[in-house]
Protein backbone atom coordinates (compact mmCIF):
# COMPACT_ATOMS: atom_id res chain seq x y z
CA UNK A 1 0.00 0.00 0.00
CA UNK A 2 1.39 3.80 -1.01
CA UNK A 3 2.52 5.74 2.25
CA UNK A 4 0.25 8.19 2.68
CA UNK A 5 0.50 9.54 6.14
CA UNK A 6 3.86 11.52 6.96
CA UNK A 7 4.26 12.48 10.96
CA UNK A 8 7.44 15.14 11.10
CA UNK A 9 9.40 14.40 14.04
CA UNK A 10 12.01 16.10 12.59
CA UNK A 11 10.27 19.52 12.86
CA UNK A 12 11.13 18.88 16.52
CA UNK A 13 13.38 16.45 17.16
CA UNK A 14 15.62 16.90 14.10
CA UNK A 15 17.55 14.37 12.29
CA UNK A 16 17.22 10.64 13.44
CA UNK A 17 19.77 9.26 15.81
CA UNK A 18 21.91 5.85 14.69
CA UNK A 19 19.82 2.78 15.46
CA UNK A 20 23.11 1.28 16.94
CA UNK A 21 23.58 4.20 19.19
CA UNK A 22 24.75 3.26 23.10
CA UNK A 23 21.25 3.20 25.04
CA UNK A 24 18.75 3.86 22.74
CA UNK A 25 15.08 3.65 24.18
CA UNK A 26 13.29 -0.22 22.96
CA UNK A 27 10.00 0.31 21.80
CA UNK A 28 7.31 -1.66 23.84
CA UNK A 29 6.04 -3.25 20.62
CA UNK A 30 8.31 -4.78 18.22
CA UNK A 31 6.96 -4.76 13.91
CA UNK A 32 8.93 -7.04 12.22
CA UNK A 33 10.75 -6.03 9.31
CA UNK A 34 9.04 -2.52 10.25
CA UNK A 35 10.99 0.82 8.89
CA UNK A 36 12.46 2.01 12.55
CA UNK A 37 13.40 5.63 12.97
CA UNK A 38 15.41 6.56 16.47
CA UNK A 39 14.94 10.20 17.75
CA UNK A 40 16.03 11.91 20.40
CA UNK A 41 16.59 15.65 21.79
CA UNK A 42 17.10 16.30 25.25
CA UNK A 43 15.48 14.15 27.96
CA UNK A 44 12.60 13.40 24.74
CA UNK A 45 12.35 11.10 22.13
CA UNK A 46 10.83 8.73 19.98
CA UNK A 47 10.35 5.77 18.10
CA UNK A 48 8.87 5.43 14.62
CA UNK A 49 8.21 2.07 13.14
CA UNK A 50 6.36 1.70 9.84
CA UNK A 51 5.48 -1.49 7.72
CA UNK A 52 4.33 -1.34 4.65
CA UNK A 53 2.15 -4.36 3.75
CA UNK A 54 -0.41 -4.74 0.20
CA UNK A 55 -3.67 -4.25 2.09
CA UNK A 56 -2.67 -2.29 4.87
CA UNK A 57 0.19 0.41 5.96
CA UNK A 58 0.78 -0.49 9.66
CA UNK A 59 2.76 2.06 12.17
CA UNK A 60 3.50 2.02 16.05
CA UNK A 61 4.68 5.54 17.53
CA UNK A 62 6.79 5.28 20.93
CA UNK A 63 7.06 8.78 23.09
CA UNK A 64 8.74 10.29 26.21
CA UNK A 65 7.79 13.85 26.37
CA UNK A 66 9.16 16.07 28.84
CA UNK A 67 7.09 19.25 27.46
CA UNK A 68 3.67 19.67 25.26
CA UNK A 69 4.92 19.34 21.83
CA UNK A 70 3.27 19.98 18.50
CA UNK A 71 4.51 17.33 16.14
CA UNK A 72 2.72 18.24 12.05
CA UNK A 73 1.52 15.89 9.87
CA UNK A 74 0.51 15.38 6.17
CA UNK A 75 -1.82 13.10 4.95
CA UNK A 76 -1.51 12.54 0.76
CA UNK A 77 -4.69 10.44 0.36
CA UNK A 78 -8.12 9.87 1.60
CA UNK A 79 -8.09 6.40 3.18
CA UNK A 80 -9.51 4.65 6.64
CA UNK A 81 -7.27 4.62 9.98
CA UNK A 82 -7.13 2.60 12.85
CA UNK A 83 -5.49 4.39 16.05
CA UNK A 84 -4.79 2.62 19.19
CA UNK A 85 -3.67 4.70 22.15
CA UNK A 86 -1.96 1.64 23.75
CA UNK A 87 -0.83 3.88 26.45
CA UNK A 88 -0.87 7.53 27.52
CA UNK A 89 -0.35 10.17 29.97
CA UNK A 90 -2.88 12.47 28.11
CA UNK A 91 -4.94 12.60 25.29
CA UNK A 92 -4.12 13.36 22.11
CA UNK A 93 -5.25 16.05 19.98
CA UNK A 94 -5.66 16.71 16.35
CA UNK A 95 -6.30 19.94 14.97
CA UNK A 96 -6.31 20.57 11.17
CA UNK A 97 -4.31 23.44 9.51
CA UNK A 98 -6.53 26.28 10.83
CA UNK A 99 -5.81 24.83 14.65
CA UNK A 100 -9.03 23.67 14.74
CA UNK A 101 -9.39 20.61 16.92
CA UNK A 102 -10.87 17.79 14.76
CA UNK A 103 -10.37 14.56 16.82
CA UNK A 104 -9.42 13.66 20.89
CA UNK A 105 -7.75 10.36 21.22
CA UNK A 106 -7.70 9.20 24.77
CA UNK A 107 -5.46 7.02 26.07
CA UNK A 108 -6.70 2.96 26.35
CA UNK A 109 -9.00 3.82 23.86
CA UNK A 110 -8.93 3.41 19.72
CA UNK A 111 -10.79 4.99 17.13
CA UNK A 112 -11.24 4.13 13.40
CA UNK A 113 -11.03 7.63 11.19
CA UNK A 114 -11.26 8.68 7.48
CA UNK A 115 -8.71 11.39 7.15
CA UNK A 116 -8.82 13.33 4.12
CA UNK A 117 -5.81 14.55 2.18
CA UNK A 118 -4.23 18.07 3.97
CA UNK A 119 -2.09 18.96 6.73
CA UNK A 120 -3.15 18.27 10.62
CA UNK A 121 -1.35 19.01 13.53
CA UNK A 122 -1.17 16.73 16.88
CA UNK A 123 -0.84 17.85 19.92
CA UNK A 124 0.87 15.61 22.89
CA UNK A 125 1.18 17.44 26.33
CA UNK A 126 4.63 15.70 28.80
CA UNK A 127 4.38 12.58 29.24
CA UNK A 128 4.49 8.91 27.60
CA UNK A 129 2.75 7.64 24.68
CA UNK A 130 2.35 4.45 23.07
CA UNK A 131 0.17 4.34 19.88
CA UNK A 132 -0.15 1.65 17.24
CA UNK A 133 -2.79 2.02 14.17
CA UNK A 134 -2.96 1.40 10.39
CA UNK A 135 -4.45 2.32 7.33
CA UNK A 136 -6.55 0.64 4.76
CA UNK A 137 -8.20 0.86 1.66
CA UNK A 138 -12.00 1.54 2.67
CA UNK A 139 -12.78 -1.01 -0.71
CA UNK A 140 -12.47 -3.42 1.55
CA UNK A 141 -15.86 -2.61 2.77
CA UNK A 142 -18.02 -3.74 -0.35
CA UNK A 143 -20.88 -6.10 -1.48
CA UNK A 144 -22.61 -5.42 2.07
CA UNK A 145 -20.41 -6.76 4.20
CA UNK A 146 -20.21 -3.05 6.51
CA UNK A 147 -23.82 -3.96 7.49
CA UNK A 148 -22.69 -4.87 10.77
CA UNK A 149 -20.45 -2.22 11.33
CA UNK A 150 -22.79 0.36 12.22
CA UNK A 151 -20.54 2.55 13.96
CA UNK A 152 -18.27 2.64 11.06
CA UNK A 153 -21.46 4.02 8.41
CA UNK A 154 -20.29 7.61 8.83
CA UNK A 155 -16.39 6.64 8.27
CA UNK A 156 -17.43 4.46 5.21
CA UNK A 157 -19.91 6.91 3.90
CA UNK A 158 -17.10 10.09 4.07
CA UNK A 159 -14.42 7.57 1.88
CA UNK A 160 -16.62 6.69 -0.47
CA UNK A 161 -17.60 10.23 -1.09
CA UNK A 162 -14.16 11.84 -0.60
CA UNK A 163 -15.81 14.14 2.69
CA UNK A 164 -13.19 16.79 2.42
CA UNK A 165 -13.32 16.96 6.36
CA UNK A 166 -12.18 14.17 8.99
CA UNK A 167 -14.62 11.67 10.05
CA UNK A 168 -14.36 9.75 13.26
CA UNK A 169 -16.07 6.64 14.96
CA UNK A 170 -16.55 6.22 18.57
CA UNK A 171 -14.04 5.17 20.72
CA UNK A 172 -13.51 1.77 22.21
CA UNK A 173 -11.49 -0.21 24.64
CA UNK A 174 -8.18 -1.53 24.27
CA UNK A 175 -7.87 -4.54 25.65
CA UNK A 176 -5.99 -7.56 26.22
CA UNK A 177 -7.53 -9.12 23.73
CA UNK A 178 -7.02 -6.23 21.13
CA UNK A 179 -3.01 -6.39 22.52
CA UNK A 180 -2.66 -9.91 21.87
CA UNK A 181 -3.65 -9.78 18.21
CA UNK A 182 -1.36 -6.96 18.00
CA UNK A 183 1.47 -8.61 18.94
CA UNK A 184 0.64 -12.11 17.06
CA UNK A 185 0.74 -9.60 13.70
CA UNK A 186 3.38 -7.18 14.47
CA UNK A 187 5.99 -10.89 15.02
CA UNK A 188 4.37 -12.67 12.50
CA UNK A 189 5.27 -10.30 9.62
CA UNK A 190 7.52 -12.04 6.90
CA UNK A 191 9.51 -10.21 4.68
CA UNK A 192 9.50 -11.14 0.90
CA UNK A 193 6.71 -14.45 1.10
CA UNK A 194 3.83 -14.51 -1.09
CA UNK A 195 2.09 -15.77 2.68
CA UNK A 196 2.24 -12.49 4.53
CA UNK A 197 -0.34 -10.46 2.36
CA UNK A 198 -3.07 -12.90 3.17
CA UNK A 199 -1.84 -13.18 6.96
CA UNK A 200 -2.00 -9.66 7.28
CA UNK A 201 -5.40 -9.38 5.49
CA UNK A 202 -6.44 -12.00 7.45
CA UNK A 203 -5.16 -10.83 10.96
CA UNK A 204 -6.23 -6.59 10.06
CA UNK A 205 -9.84 -8.33 9.88
CA UNK A 206 -9.86 -10.07 13.11
CA UNK A 207 -8.97 -6.59 14.84
CA UNK A 208 -12.04 -5.01 13.02
CA UNK A 209 -13.92 -8.13 13.72
CA UNK A 210 -12.49 -7.65 17.71
CA UNK A 211 -13.58 -3.78 17.17
CA UNK A 212 -16.77 -4.53 16.60
CA UNK A 213 -17.18 -6.84 19.36
CA UNK A 214 -15.72 -4.21 21.68
CA UNK A 215 -18.34 -1.67 20.89
CA UNK A 216 -20.94 -4.09 20.80
CA UNK A 217 -20.14 -4.71 24.35
CA UNK A 218 -19.55 -1.32 25.37
CA UNK A 219 -22.28 0.69 23.49
CA UNK A 220 -25.09 -1.52 21.65
CA UNK A 221 -25.24 -4.96 23.88
CA UNK A 222 -28.18 -5.76 21.89
CA UNK A 223 -28.42 -4.30 18.76
CA UNK A 224 -26.17 -6.33 16.66
CA UNK A 225 -27.90 -9.61 16.12
CA UNK A 226 -25.12 -11.19 14.38
CA UNK A 227 -22.63 -10.72 17.61
CA UNK A 228 -26.04 -11.35 19.95
CA UNK A 229 -26.10 -14.93 18.51
CA UNK A 230 -21.80 -14.99 18.55
CA UNK A 231 -21.95 -14.14 22.15
CA UNK A 232 -24.74 -16.77 23.22
CA UNK A 233 -22.96 -19.48 21.25
CA UNK A 234 -19.78 -19.08 23.15
CA UNK A 235 -21.52 -18.66 26.62
CA UNK A 236 -23.71 -21.80 25.81
CA UNK A 237 -20.48 -23.98 24.45
CA UNK A 238 -18.79 -23.01 27.57
CA UNK A 239 -21.87 -23.94 29.72
CA UNK A 240 -22.14 -27.53 28.02
CA UNK A 241 -18.47 -27.96 28.51
CA UNK A 242 -18.46 -27.43 32.41
CA UNK A 243 -22.14 -29.19 33.40
CA UNK A 244 -23.18 -30.80 30.20
CA UNK A 245 -27.04 -31.70 30.42
CA UNK A 246 -27.33 -29.01 33.32
CA UNK A 247 -26.70 -26.36 30.76
CA UNK A 248 -30.00 -24.09 30.76
CA UNK A 249 -30.67 -22.26 27.44
CA UNK A 250 -33.07 -20.10 28.64
CA UNK A 251 -30.39 -18.77 31.67
CA UNK A 252 -28.26 -17.92 29.04
CA UNK A 253 -30.43 -15.53 27.78
CA UNK A 254 -31.34 -13.65 31.31
CA UNK A 255 -27.57 -13.53 31.69
CA UNK A 256 -27.55 -11.35 28.36
CA UNK A 257 -30.74 -9.74 29.17
CA UNK A 258 -32.40 -10.53 26.29
CA UNK A 259 -35.69 -12.34 25.62
CA UNK A 260 -35.46 -16.01 25.07
CA UNK A 261 -37.87 -15.91 22.29
CA UNK A 262 -36.32 -13.14 20.33
CA UNK A 263 -32.73 -14.92 20.59
CA UNK A 264 -34.30 -18.07 19.65
CA UNK A 265 -36.23 -16.34 16.27
CA UNK A 266 -32.71 -14.93 15.49
CA UNK A 267 -30.48 -18.05 15.99
CA UNK A 268 -33.00 -20.32 13.58
CA UNK A 269 -32.80 -17.46 11.04
CA UNK A 270 -28.94 -16.98 11.32
CA UNK A 271 -28.30 -21.12 11.72
CA UNK A 272 -31.34 -22.58 10.31
CA UNK A 273 -31.64 -24.66 13.98
CA UNK A 274 -33.78 -23.81 17.08
CA UNK A 275 -31.58 -23.08 20.30
CA UNK A 276 -32.84 -26.48 21.84
CA UNK A 277 -31.72 -28.25 18.74
CA UNK A 278 -28.01 -26.31 18.91
CA UNK A 279 -28.03 -27.01 22.20
CA UNK A 280 -28.72 -30.64 21.87
CA UNK A 281 -26.22 -31.05 18.92
CA UNK A 282 -22.98 -29.25 21.29
CA UNK A 283 -24.12 -32.19 24.18
CA UNK A 284 -23.99 -35.03 21.53
CA UNK A 285 -20.64 -33.92 20.46
CA UNK A 286 -19.33 -33.60 24.09
CA UNK A 287 -20.80 -36.80 24.94
CA UNK A 288 -18.85 -38.50 21.67
CA UNK A 289 -15.57 -36.24 23.21
CA UNK A 290 -16.25 -38.15 26.38
CA UNK A 291 -17.05 -41.33 25.03
CA UNK A 292 -13.78 -41.45 23.06
CA UNK A 293 -11.52 -41.37 26.44
CA UNK A 294 -10.84 -43.81 28.69
CA UNK A 295 -14.55 -43.48 31.49
CA UNK A 296 -17.05 -45.82 32.13
CA UNK A 297 -20.44 -45.05 31.02
CA UNK A 298 -21.49 -44.06 34.80
CA UNK A 299 -18.44 -41.55 33.86
CA UNK A 300 -19.42 -40.45 30.83
CA UNK A 301 -23.06 -40.09 31.80
CA UNK A 302 -22.36 -38.06 34.89
CA UNK A 303 -19.44 -35.78 33.18
CA UNK A 304 -22.15 -34.98 30.74
CA UNK A 305 -24.81 -33.98 33.15
CA UNK A 306 -26.94 -36.92 33.40
CA UNK A 307 -28.07 -39.11 36.15
CA UNK A 308 -26.40 -41.94 34.88
CA UNK A 309 -26.16 -43.96 31.83
CA UNK A 310 -29.89 -45.02 31.27
CA UNK A 311 -31.52 -41.63 30.86
CA UNK A 312 -27.69 -40.67 28.83
CA UNK A 313 -28.10 -43.89 26.62
CA UNK A 314 -32.36 -42.62 25.69
CA UNK A 315 -30.74 -39.02 25.16
CA UNK A 316 -28.21 -39.55 22.89
CA UNK A 317 -29.60 -42.85 20.75
CA UNK A 318 -32.70 -40.33 20.06
CA UNK A 319 -29.86 -37.41 18.87
CA UNK A 320 -27.64 -40.00 17.40
CA UNK A 321 -29.51 -43.03 16.13
CA UNK A 322 -27.57 -45.23 18.15
CA UNK A 323 -26.81 -46.12 21.63
CA UNK A 324 -23.84 -45.51 23.60
CA UNK A 325 -22.32 -48.81 23.29
CA UNK A 326 -23.26 -48.99 19.17
CA UNK A 327 -21.15 -45.38 19.43
CA UNK A 328 -18.18 -46.91 21.39
CA UNK A 329 -17.98 -50.08 19.06
CA UNK A 330 -18.24 -47.88 15.88
CA UNK A 331 -15.32 -45.70 16.86
CA UNK A 332 -13.32 -48.54 18.26
CA UNK A 333 -13.32 -49.92 14.65
CA UNK A 334 -11.47 -46.78 13.10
Amino acid sequence: MKKSLHINFRAHFGQPIADDKPNRPKPWLHIRYADTQYYAKEENWAIAQEFDGKHGYLFSYDLHLEETVTIPVQVDMGDLYVLYVVEGDNDILVQDVADDLVCTLAPGRARYLYVPPGDYRVELSAGGYQVFGFYFDGGIFRDGNDRSFRFLHEAIAAYRNKATHLVYSIDFLVGPKTLLHIDHLCNNLRKGDLDNEAFVLTELTRLMQLSKEKVFTEYEQTSDPELLIQRYRQLLAKDIAYEGNKAQIKLIATQLDIRYEYLNRIHKQFHGKNLRDYRNSLLVTHVETLLAGPFSLWEVAIQSGFHGPSELNRFFKKHRGMTLAQYRRSIEKV
